[in-house]
């Protein structure tokens, strides 16, 4: 059975690439910090992973692919950010080059590599030049560069440009996560939803279908050394769909918008094209995004209801 390492195995997207390579006969092993374990599934890492320690867990576990879903969109200064988004990813690159038997390497990229649209019908495509405004798009772009230098080496790495997952489990540090959150938290008579600004427009992907786009790629002979958006290439309004959870959740919602609160770009709209997604045979479709609001509200109010 071939292996394949995960770092950021307990993330949100995590728990959904681990279970679809998985079903697809994979042996997964995730990557995690921590002294002790005795779990055959885990291998530990530092807190600050080197080379020489990813390279020595690739050799024993003999890992055919590395999915680096491992990164921070928040952190507490620009060093801590640039060591989950770059450093690390770099000591998994320089790890994988020296093993004994280099594995295929996934990287996570974000939309917000591209900075503010370039092209004339607001559309992110990946031939476009990247203008970041964010630290956190600056840094998710010096990993995509650390990523394609090391594809050029030899060393076979992919970057699937990840856009707007959601889903159960979406963390509280996303909009629609915090919404969700705010919601299940209510009681049965209702409450006030308070947001920041809603006139953004997103391209909000299933995350179950983003786990399996990544994973396809990974599979893919020709997909080296090439960056792939992964989304659907439709925008969506985020005060849609707060309508819409609003509606989903069967109770009185008042809705409250607070100007101090303010989401990690200033952005109005990122949306992105999948039309080289789809040209090696992996569609992605436009979320049920009633179903989705339904069942993220529905597990997070389940976790309300244990604590």
């Amino acid at each position: 059975m071939s292996v394949a390492l995960v770092t950021g195995a307990n993330g949100f997207l995590g728990h959904y690439v681990c279970r679809e390579i998985q079903d697809r006969g994979y042996e997964v092993v995730r990557l995690i910090r921590g002294s002790i374990t005795e779990d055959k599934k885990t291998s530990l890492i530092s807190a600050k992973p080197t080379a020489a320690e990813i390279c020595k867990i690739i050799d024993e576990r003999q890992a055919a692919i590395v999915y680096h879903l491992a990164g921070t969109s928040h952190a507490s200064d620009l060093e801590a950010l640039y060591q989950a988004n770059v450093f690390f990813a770099q000591s998994v690159l320089s790890g994988a080059a020296s093993a004994k038997s280099p594995p295929k390497i996934i990287l996570i990229g974000s939309a917000a590599e591209y900075g503010r649209p370039v092209s004339a019908d607001m559309t992110a495509r990946e031939s476009d030049i990247c203008g970041p405004i964010s630290a956190y798009g600056i840094s998710k772009l010096a990993q995509t560069h650390h990523g394609l230098a090391a594809s050029e080496a030899g060393l076979p790495v992919t970057v699937a440009r990840l856009f707007n997952p959601i889903g159960v489990g979406s963390p509280a540090s996303t909009a629609l996560g915090s919404f969700v959150r705010q919601i299940a938290s209510m009681p049965t008579e209702g409450g006030i939803l308070r947001t920041g600004s809603l006139h953004s427009t997103r391209d909000f992907i299933e995350v179950a279908e983003a786990a399996s786009a990544i994973v396809r790629l990974s599979l893919l002979s020709g997909a080296q050394g090439k960056v792939y958006n992964v989304c659907t290439g439709r925008g969506v309004k985020l005060e849609d769909l707060v309508s819409q959870l609003i509606e989903v959740s069967g109770i009185a919602v008042q809705h409250q918008i607070e100007s101090a609160r303010r989401g990690t770009s200033d952005i109005d709209t990122v949306i992105g094209s999948n039309d080289k997604l789809s040209a090696v045979g992996i569609d992605i479709s436009k979320p049920d995004f009633k179903a989705v609001l339904e069942k993220m509200l529905s597990h997070e109010r389940t976790i309300v209801r244990k604590s």
